[in-house]
């Protein structure tokens, strides 16, 4: 029988027991433990979730492969969906540190081509990766996550693109504009997955994308028509959690 990990309540800041030689901080070996068991759980969801799918995966599976007892699960995630969300956030981190790989293979130092790249990237996973279906039908969620996790990454580009004045945006509000841009990144892909339109490339969600922030025609057909390479193989943090 698998003994269940307990999620103990520790106060940032608060008082602690000074470790001895013959007892370790208790704390610090805990969370280290509580660290990996969620990044486990987090794993194990994603590679269920990659199989079956969301609405399959049940959380006996996740935690069997992960190989913990099915209450731990309920220690560091409310519901199945609730994990879902935390397993996006890990993808979300890895696409924008694959799409700065991509960059950084490419010697690709033109603003335009790099904000171009990396819609195309993100775009390219959303439509052919499976377990995006099941993010993509629900909005709300995907657009926080992206606008959020994304971030650090989409406003160093679009401020240099703005820079060099590539861009025509309200206000000069690039804040404004990288919501804008998630939100019509994320409904061209859906309207994609749903049939809505016909199966479109990731080249013309791009470009679409760049004329409504204010590219001219020429520029942004220019450069999201380029071949792009594979996404690297880089690995998916699970320890990685939003906000760190």
């Amino acid at each position: 029988m698998i003994q269940t990990d307990t999620v103990s309540s520790v106060t940032p800041g608060g008082p602690s027991t000074p470790a001895s030689d013959t007892d370790p901080t208790p704390d610090t070996r805990t969370a280290r433990k509580q660290r990996r068991t969620r990044a486990g759980l987090l794993e194990a969801g994603f590679v269920v979730m990659r199989d079956v799918g969301v609405d399959d995966a049940t959380i006996s599976a996740i935690t069997e492969r992960a190989d913990v007892g099915f209450g731990t699960f309920y220690n560091y995630f409310a519901s199945k969906e609730a994990l879902a969300a935390e397993v996006l956030d890990c993808v979300i981190d890895n696409l924008g540190r694959r799409n700065d790989s991509v960059t950084a293979r490419l010697g690709e130092t033109d603003p335009v081509r790099i904000v171009a790249n990396s819609v195309r990237l993100v775009a390219r996973a959303m439509l052919t990766e499976p377990m995006w279906r099941w993010w993509v039908a629900h909005p709300g969620l995907v657009v926080d996550r992206m606008r959020e996790g994304l971030r650090p990454y989409g406003l160093r580009d679009f401020r240099r693109v703005a820079a060099e004045g590539h861009f025509e945006l309200i206000g000069s509000d690039v804040e404004l504009a990288w919501s804008h841009h998630t939100w019509l990144l994320a409904g061209g892909v859906r309207d994609v997955l749903d049939g809505v339109h016909d199966p479109a490339t990731e080249s013309r969600i791009a470009e679409a994308v760049l004329r409504v922030l204010g590219v001219d025609r020429a520029a942004a057909s220019a450069a999201t028509t380029t071949e792009l390479p594979d996404s690297p193989d880089v690995p998916i943090d699970f320890e990685f959690t939003s906000g760190s």
